[in-house]
Formats: structure tokens, C-alpha cells, sequence
């Protein structure tokens, strides 16, 4: 039996080195020796020296130089004085006043920042601050935190008119001492120089000034067709030019630059004149006059109805003859609506196509049927019917003429006559105006006497549609709504025969306050005088038309007075109207130039930019 054993593997010889890991030990061994490539590029750079060289340290000079910089800085930021005043005036009181009138409108925003400055000043002194703007109404002042008066600052806006007496700022002044910083529009105002004494004995007063030029438009003047306007300046700063732009609506309604001319200023001018040659549909259409890039209310000029030329149609069914022009019913009509009118004449069917604004129907008794309704229509759109009563109209059947919708009232049969041979009195004077009446406030001279009329019929209507009556209580004039427009009957003829009212200025007073004849913009205080004047837009210190829902109705009187003297807090600058009247009053009035203020010697003037210490 064989015995078995394990077979054993062979025992593991260790490698021999081959001639490759000899060369690869040998090589880390002793590394060959590196090769020197030139690269040709470096040529380009030899001989090139870097100028700019790095100090290894600052020099003591430079340090002291910087040192003294940051300290010179921060002195000045810290707003240190120079022999600071020191006593009461730190802690007396601070008022600082302001115009604020249409002159501070172009740089409102830098006078905002001045008086915003000088409250910050006074609040880190803790002074008592009052802010008061001039064109307001006087009213007492009391200092208050300036806290409180900041917010009063923001809210605040320049007016669209100038300051009025400041005489009457001195019984408003607060009671002991207080300091006082003016912040001046530059021009000169009624009493400045009573405010200014009664400020500087209260205490010390200090006064800033814009030197801004400050322009102003005049109202527009109207002559042989065209528009003439002046340009104010305050002080003559060299040769200048201004745009002056005409602003309306067009045939779209929207209004647009309708019209664009040059104002050109001289050296020493203070004063130029712009004219404009407007056609009469432009020029009616023209509502406000501007200067281009002066925003302000005194470079702006509301037309209002200046520049309107009234379109009017004389009808009548008498032609005119050239022996009898004095007797004819529309010569005396002619003579007071041609200065300030287009005349029309000719029939009702060829001066209705032209869309007038008044048709003047004188001793015409019935309109044709075939025209009525056209010419209802007209009037029911805005349209002004003026009626004269005649021998015709006396003469036709009033029975036929009852309930006729362009007749005011109902008339009655035949007329009425005084002081003649078959009369039965003498001959009536016109009764004073009833304050309803729009002629209310027309002086009625005595020698207007009126021998015939046509009566009316009485009835509950006719006390409110009598406009004039005689002093038996007859009426005279009598007016009726009819849509939009509205029918007027004078209950004598347009010519002298039977009464002498178209002789007189009157007549024409008359007419101007029924809007047909004349513009209120060019009236005198007769037409203005004894009315109540409604505004229909108020002219804010922008020069923008804003809404003047809180603001009353203005007497006639108060209108004339504010038309030669400016307007005022209580007659704002803007549009007012009564009925068809219409009425600009502008920021600056007819013939009032621009004066520079002038303070006293030991009052320092300075800018607005400047800073200062109170």
C-alpha cells in the first residue's frame, strides 16, 4: 500500500532588477542637467526703467500735511464761529418771513430749503421758530417748536398774487425780542419799509434775496386788430430773449400752442412789448397768454372775453334808406356794437349758416315760419336773440304772438304812449335797477325819457323776467331762458323815435352787461359796479387754473378796486363770470411796473445759497 504525502509547492525567488529599473534609479539618483532656452521675446523689454517708485515709508511732512487736512475738515463740518455772539440771542426767538408771492414761484424750492436750514439751525439752539408768508392776510403770530412749523413749511405754496400793504404785519408782530430772517422776492411792496423799521427794532434782521430775474406779463391789449402785451423785468441783467406763447383750445377742444413770438430785451431794458397779428377765429380762440419756462402767475395773462369780437346779425324788415340813416332801426345798434363787434346784416336765412352770437331783431313782429324753428334751434344751443319793439310789432296781432317761444312774455294789443297831444300823462323815466337785474349798478341818468312802449301782459312770470321797468312800474326790458340761450325784448325801438335810450351811454352799458356789445375785460367800474361776480377758476402762484370751490362770490366795487391794485387774498387772480359776462383779473395789473426793494445800510443782504449764521 503506498503511502501518500502533501505535495509542496516550489519556495519563491526573489526578482532580479532588469536593466530598465536600473536606468529609472539612476535617473532619480542623479537628474540630467536642465537646458537654457532663450526666448526672443525678452528682447522687446530690455532697456525699459518703471519710473514710478514705491517710498518704503511716509514721510513725516506728508503725515503732518493729511493730519492738518482732517482736522481743517472736521472743524468745518462741525460749523464752529469765530468769536460767536453769546448772551440773549441764543435764545431768543427766530421769525422767518417770507413773501410768498407769484415773485417766489420760480425758485420756490431753494427758498424752501433756506427756511428749512434756518429751522434746523434754531431747533439745535432751541429757539422758538414762527413762519409767516406776507401775502397772506394779517393774522397774530406766536413762536412755536420748530417741529411744529416744519411741517407748515412743506405744506406751504407761493400765492398767485403779491403782498398788499405790510404796514398793516406790524400790529401782529409777537409782544418782546426775537431775531427775524427775511427771505425776500426782491421787489419792492406798500409798506416794506415800516415792516422792515418795526422787524429791526424787535431785533436782529437779516435778509436773503434770489438774484434771479423776475419777469411779468401784462394784461393783453387789443387795438386796430391786434394784440399787444408787455414784458416787465426787475433789473436789467444784459440783452435777453423770452418767448411769449398764445394758449387755446382747438377746433377739437384740446387746448395747444396756437401762436409763438419772440421777446427781446436789451441791455438796460426793464421793459418790452410783444405784438401779435391773429386772425379774429384765432384770436377768439386764444384763452391765456405765457411766458415760456416762467412758471409763474405773473407770467401768465388770462384773455378771458378781452380779445372777443361778438359775431352779431342785425335783421330787420325796414331797409335802410340814405336820406333817413338816423331814423333807421339799426343805425343807432350799428354805431354801439361796431367798435367792439362783427356787424351782419341781411336776412334771417343768410345770417343763421354763419352761426352768429347775437341776432339783433329790430321791429321785426312775426318770424317766418319757415325760419323759427331754425332759429329756435340757435338760440336753445347758446344763442343770444335780441328783440326791439316798432310799429310793426305794436301794430301785429298779439293773439297770434301768444305763447311764441322767442317772445319773452306776452305782449298786449296795440302800445302805449306818453306826452304826446292824444296822450293821457307825460313822458316816463327809467326806474332805478333792481339788484337782481344784471344792469344793477348803472347810474340811470334823468334825462332818458321814454314816450312809447309796448305792454307787457301781466302774469306770475313777468316780476322775474322784468331786467328794467319805468318808474310806474311798466316794464322795459324783459328777458326769457330758452335752453342755453336766451330771448331779450326791449319794449321800445332801437332808434330815438320812441324813447331816447339808444341817444344815451346807457344803451351801450346795457348792452355790455348782456353780453352783447363791449368785453367786460375792457369795461369800466359803471359796467363792473353793483354785480356779483361768481369765479369760475382762481390763477394759483404757479400760473395753473385751479378749482375755486371754497372761494365766495366777489362784488363788482371789490373787482374794480383789484383790477388797479392787484389782486389780493380776498380777490384771488382768475376767471369770474356773471351770466354771459366774463372777466380776467391777472397777477399784475394795467400800469403797475416792477420796483426793486431797497433795503437800509445796516441790513445784510445776502443769497440764497449762502450759508449764514442768525
Amino acid at each position: 500500500m503506498m503511502r501518500g504525502r502533501m505535495a509542496q509547492a516550489p519556495m519563491s525567488q526573489p526578482a532580479r532588477p532588469t536593466r530598465l529599473n536600473r536606468k529609472a534609479v539612476l535617473l532619480r539618483a542623479v537628474p540630467p542637467a536642465a537646458i537654457r532656452r532663450r526666448f526672443a521675446g525678452v528682447a522687446l523689454l530690455l532697456g525699459l526703467a518703471d519710473k514710478t517708485q514705491q517710498a518704503d515709508k511716509t514721510p513725516w511732512w506728508v503725515l503732518v500735511l493729511r493730519m492738518l487736512a482732517l482736522a481743517a475738515a472736521i472743524v468745518a463740518f462741525a460749523g464752529r464761529v469765530v468769536n460767536p455772539t453769546v448772551g440773549q440771542r441764543a435764545s431768543t426767538p427766530l421769525l422767518i418771513v417770507m413773501d410768498g408771492g407769484w415773485a417766489d414761484a420760480y425758485d420756490w424750492t431753494a427758498r424752501q430749503a433756506k427756511a428749512a436750514s434756518l429751522l434746523e439751525a434754531a431747533e439745535a439752539d432751541g429757539r422758538a421758530v414762527a413762519l409767516v408768508q406776507l401775502s397772506d392776510a394779517p393774522q397774530a403770530l406766536a413762536f412755536q417748536g420748530a417741529a411744529e412749523v416744519r411741517g407748515k413749511l412743506a405744506a406751504s405754496a407761493p400765492r398767485g398774487w403779491l403782498p398788499q400793504d405790510l404796514s398793516l404785519w406790524r400790529d401782529a408782530l409777537p409782544v418782546g425780542a426775537f431775531d427775524t430772517a427775511w427771505i425776500s422776492d426782491g421787489l419792492a411792496h406798500p409798506g416794506q419799509d415800516q415792516l422792515t423799521a418795526a422787524l429791526a427794532q424787535r431785533g436782529h434782521l437779516q435778509v436773503f434775496a434770489s438774484d434771479h430775474p423776475t419777469y411779468a406779463l401784462g394784461p393783453a391789449v387789443q387795438a386796430d386788430g391786434k394784440v399787444t402785451l408787455t414784458v416787465q423785468r426787475l433789473s436789467a441783467a444784459g440783452p435777453a430773449v423770452v418767448d411769449l406763447i398764445a394758449r387755446g383750445p382747438d377746433p377739437a377742444g384740446t387746448e395747444r400752442e396756437l401762436a409763438r413770438v419772440k421777446v427781446a430785451f436789451g441791455a438796460q431794458d426793464s421793459a418790452a412789448q410783444a405784438e401779435l397779428d391773429l386772425p379774429a377765429e384765432l384770436r377768439n380762440r386764444v384763452t391765456r397768454f405765457a411766458l415760456d419756462g416762467q412758471r409763474s402767475a405773473g407770467a401768465v395773462t388770462l384773455a378771458g372775453d378781452t380779445l372777443k369780437r361778438r359775431k352779431v346779425a342785425l335783421v330787420s324788415d325796414t331797409a335802410d334808406g340814405e336820406g333817413l340813416q338816423l331814423l333807421s332801426p339799426l343805425h343807432y345798434l350799428r354805431q354801439a356794437l361796431a367798435p367792439s363787434s362783427d356787424i351782419l346784416s341781411g336776412g334771417l336765412g343768410d345770417v343763421l349758416p354763419t352761426k352768429p352770437d347775437v341776432i339783433v331783431l329790430a321791429d321785426v313782429a312775426q318770424v317766418p315760419r319757415a325760419e323759427a324753428a331754425a332759429l329756435q334751434a340757435w338760440v336753445e344751443k347758446g344763442g343770444v336773440l335780441l328783440r326791439f319793439a316798432g310799429p310793426r310789432l305794436a301794430a301785429a296781432d298779439m293773439a297770434a304772438l301768444a305763447g311764441d317761444p322767442l317772445m319773452p312774455v306776452t305782449l298786449r294789443q296795440g302800445g302805449l304812449t306818453s306826452g304826446g297831444a292824444m296822450s293821457w300823462g307825460s313822458p316816463k323815466s327809467l326806474a332805478e335797477f333792481a339788484p337782481a337785474s344784471p344792469f344793477h349798478g348803472l347810474s340811470v341818468p334823468a334825462d332818458i325819457k321814454v314816450r312809447t312802449q309796448v305792454l307787457a301782459q301781466p302774469d306770475a312770470d313777468l316780476p322775474s323776467r322784468t331786467l328794467a321797468a319805468l318808474d310806474d312800474g311798466t316794464p322795459l326790458v324783459t328777458r326769457k331762458a330758452l335752453g342755453q340761450g336766451q330771448v331779450v325784448l326791449f319794449h321800445v325801438t332801437a332808434n330815438a323815435e320812441w324813447s331816447d335810450l339808444p341817444l344815451s351811454g346807457l344803451f351801450v352799458q346795457m348792452l355790455e352787461r348782456l353780453a352783447i356789445s363791449g368785453t367786460s375785460g375792457s369795461a369800466g367800474a359803471d359796467v363792473l359796479a353793483g354785480l356779483i361776480w361768481t369765479p369760475e377758476h382762481s390763477l394759483n402762484g404757479w400760473g395753473d387754473l385751479a378749482d375755486p370751490a371754497t372761494q365766495a362770490g366777489v362784488s363788482g366795487e371789490a373787482l374794480v378796486e383789484a383790477l388797479a391794485q392787484g389782486p389780493s387774498a380776498k380777490v384771488p387772480a382768475g376767471l369770474y363770470r356773471h351770466d354771459g359776462l366774463g372777466l380776467a383779473l391777472n397777477a399784475v395789473p394795467v400800469d403797475q411796473p416792477l420796483v426793486k426793494a431797497t433795503w437800509p445800510l445796516d441790513v445784510t443782504v445776502q443769497g440764497l445759497t449762502l450759508p449764514v449764521q442768525i
